[in-house]
């Protein structure tokens, strides 16, 4: 029978050392003898701190550097591409309309002299009627050049221009219209070289008075609104205007802005302009020699529209005036002053 003898622990563990010796003896070797440590965070080696120190951040090109004597080259040394700069917003102008609030005490001309501009353009671009029409804190806004014209429904950049006597193209320039055949009613434009001035006339032939309808022209009234015995026909008749009496030739304004509803021929009224206005009122203009406007246009308060003449059946050279409130004729002496 064997006899078993028993495992002596210190040989195992002699076999255990120098098992672990021959796996880490070659470890030890490649680490020069130490076992490698983990950086804590924030701990940086010598070659780090260089590499940190060397890497200062250049300025853009076109800036001075941070210090002088630096040996850095610019990038555009180094053939690397400049920095292109954006191109600077085209300059827009900047007041062309002037703002004044009327003070205590002060009148047109005050105020005409204080701004650099005239009387005639203050009234024309604020609608005064007279040079006594204005109030304390009121807000007058003019042009440094031309008049401040509000834009009405349906008016077309060349109606404008017809008005002031002005080109497109000056109207353009002026406004900065990206697109002339885009316009807005109800905003202002300046008309710079305005070369007529209707709103001259409005004052004229309003006498001064804020009213709804102006004189198309001065001259006595011989023959009022209602009934009468035909001057030519001889019958009696509702006559459903004013004739005013004028030589022929004589120029005929518009009595409100709107546009021209009819320019033709009839038989009673000879060559006949009717402008249609806002809310529903028409102007006639009766017995023209001539007809200074088109179908289609609109014209301002003041326009000239046509000459006074004698066609149709007429007694002798006059202006044959009308006010229909829609198809309802009305005393224009109920609206002009």
């Amino acid at each position: 029978m064997t006899d078993k003898r028993p495992i002596r622990r210190d040989r195992i563990l002699l076999v255990a050392v120098i098992l672990v010796g021959i796996i880490l003896f070659p470890l030890l070797m490649r680490s020069g003898g130490s076992v490698p440590q983990k950086e804590s965070v924030g701990e940086q080696s010598e070659e780090g701190v260089m590499q940190q120190s060397s890497s200062t951040v250049l300025p853009e090109v076109g800036e001075p550097t941070a210090s002088e004597g630096t040996e850095e080259t610019s990038a555009v040394e180094e053939g690397e591409t400049p920095r292109i700069e954006e191109p600077a917003e085209e300059e827009q102008p900047a007041d062309l309309v002037l703002n004044h609030v009327v003070a205590v005490g002060e009148q047109l001309g005050d105020i005409a002299s204080r701004l650099g501009v005239t009387i005639e353009a203050i009234m024309a671009s604020n609608r005064i009627f007279s040079s006594g029409g204005i109030r304390e804190g009121e807000l007058l806004r003019v042009p440094r050049e031309g008049i401040l014209h509000s834009i009405k429904s349906g008016q077309t950049l060349t109606d404008i221009a017809l008005t002031y006597g002005a080109t497109i193209d000056e109207i353009v320039e002026a406004n900065w219209i990206t697109d002339p055949s885009t316009i807005y009613a109800g905003e202002e434009i300046i008309i710079s070289h305005p070369r007529s001035f209707p709103w001259a006339n409005v004052i004229h032939f309003s006498q001064g008075e804020e009213v709804r309808f102006i004189w198309p022209l001065f001259g006595p009234v011989v023959s009022p609104f209602g009934w009468r015995i035909h001057p030519v026909l001889g019958n009696y008749h509702h006559h459903n205007g004013i004739d005013i009496d004028v030589a022929s030739g004589t120029t005929i304004y518009a009595a409100a802005p709107g546009k021209v509803y009819f320019v033709g021929e009839d038989s009673g009224y000879g060559t006949l302009v009717v402008l249609e206005h806002s809310d529903g009122y028409y102007t006639f203009y009766g017995h023209l020699s001539e007809a200074l406007i088109y179908k289609g246009q609109f014209v301002e308060a003041g326009q000239p529209i046509a000459e006074s003449g004698n066609t149709g059946i007429s007694s002798g050279p006059h202006l044959h005036f009308e006010i229909r409130n829609h198809e309802f004729p009305v005393d224009p002496l109920r609206f002009l002053s």
